[in-house]
């Protein structure tokens, strides 16, 4: 006996002995405590509310064995089909019966305890006779459970069709199409059905995202990913999102793929290399400074400082240049890596911020790639700052025969310290 319902008795008990004169304390109590229904249903529900279905079983069916209402009845057979004792529920559904015979929602137990039995045949037959009579949207659905269990699909959908068209139930409409895509093979009018239900019921999670399912199996990619997109908007899951992002990377369709990335932002890196792609650099930068704000990413801080510069129409700025080559500087502390080195020293060296620091960077690259055609072009730049055309030249000359001149910056360089070279001469 749980506790709850030991303290109503001991409640019970003590109202029943302050009612008592002196004399009768004094005799043994020989007559039973009469309990209240409503005792009853306090500790039934607290059972509920702990789970012990069995237990809140027992009392609703203590209370229909002293009121005979059929409602806890029912009840009691509810609790019993939660704790899942499937020979006490049809034990006590075919008990009732043999006193209601005619009761609709005890043939509806009975038909659940034969599925639960795994009686299939038998509860097809009486869900069918039993929604025959009903109408009922519910029983047509335990008709088609049956039916289905027992691999009857074409049955299963036509039962579980008549409950739809009675309620227009999403559930229902979910498992009609299902049926009709996987196993009727009818994948034409189960994306029809579905069109159709949403046109008229509306959208939601479940059924968006079957469609959208169903037209990527079947090659439909753009009605596919509309159709995730929608689900989207009307329920704001990103993992509908990233099926619709997936069609799109698939697809290679970049301008959807950019909107659907603005729109969703769930999926930032990706987005940033949109962006690097499309030499969208002031978005770039803006975006790799909040992923860096988010991880602290050093790579995301040198992104954000090289696309600041990249986007900046005056690339002379002093505050543009400070704030660059600070950033590019932290991150050159943090992670070894010949690409940003080299972005530093060059960018030091171009605009004389500080040449020789600049160099220093430059040759910190040429360690981990001594062959890179551009990090020496950027080391002839910083000897030509310097005045010191000859090594300048030299450097320029190795480049040419590894790459030729067709790169502007570096046929911009070339003829600039050839004129270096020529005056020195003179």
């Amino acid at each position: 006996m749980n506790k709850f319902f030991l303290l109503v008795l001991v409640i019970s008990v003590g109202l029943y002995g302050a009612t008592k004169s002196k004399e009768q304390k004094s005799v043994a109590i020989s007559q039973p405590i009469e309990i209240s229904d409503e005792a009853y249903i306090l500790a039934a529900l607290d059972a509920q509310m702990r789970q012990k279905n069995d237990v809140a079983a027992g009392y609703f069916d203590t209370l229909y064995s002293k009121t005979g209402r059929k409602e806890y009845l029912y009840q009691s057979l509810r609790m019993v089909e939660k704790s899942n004792d499937i020979e006490k529920l049809t034990r006590l559904t075919q008990t009732a019966l043999v006193v209601h015979p005619e009761d609709q929602t005890l043939h509806r137990f009975a038909i659940i305890a034969l599925l639960k039995s795994g009686k299939y045949s038998q509860a097809a037959q009486e869900s069918s006779t039993l929604s025959e009579q009903t109408k009922s949207a519910a029983d047509y659905a335990l008709n088609a459970e049956a039916l289905l269990k027992l691999g009857n699909f074409q049955g299963g959908y036509s039962a579980l069709k008549k409950g739809y068209d009675l309620t227009h139930d999403e559930e229902m409409a979910d498992r009609i199409a299902l049926i009709l895509y996987a196993h009727l093979g009818q994948k034409k009018e189960a994306i029809a059905f579905l069109k159709e239900h949403i046109g008229e019921d509306g959208n939601s999670k479940v059924l968006g995202k079957r469609l959208g399912s169903f037209y990527a199996d079947s090659g439909e990619f753009d009605d596919a990913a509309l159709m995730y997109e929608q689900t989207y908007d009307l329920t704001s899951d990103p993992l509908i999102a990233q099926e619709a992002i997936k069609i799109y990377a698939y697809q290679q369709n970049i301008v959807k793929l950019n909107v659907i990335l603005e729109k969703t932002g769930i999926n930032d890196p990706l987005l940033l290399e949109l962006y690097i792609r499309n030499k969208q650099f002031d978005k770039a930068s803006e975006l790799a400074k909040k992923l860096y704000k988010q991880d602290q990413n050093p790579l995301y801080l040198a992104q954000s400082s090289v696309f600041a510069y990249e986007a900046s129409a005056n690339k002379n700025d002093p505050l543009l240049l400070s704030e660059v080559v600070d950033g590019l500087k932290q991150v050159n502390s943090e992670i070894e890596s010949p690409l940003y080195a080299n972005y530093l020293g060059y960018l030091m060296i171009d605009h004389d911020i500080d040449v020789d620091g600049g160099m220093v960077y430059v040759k910190k690259a040429l360690v981990a790639q001594p062959e890179s055609p551009f990090y020496i072009d950027s080391l002839a730049w910083g000897h030509y700052k310097k005045g010191e055309c000859a090594e300048a030249l030299r450097l320029m000359k190795q480049v040419e025969s590894m790459i030729g001149t067709e790169e502007q910056e570096v046929k911009d360089h070339l003829k600039a310290i050839q004129m270096c070279k020529t005056k020195e001469k003179k």
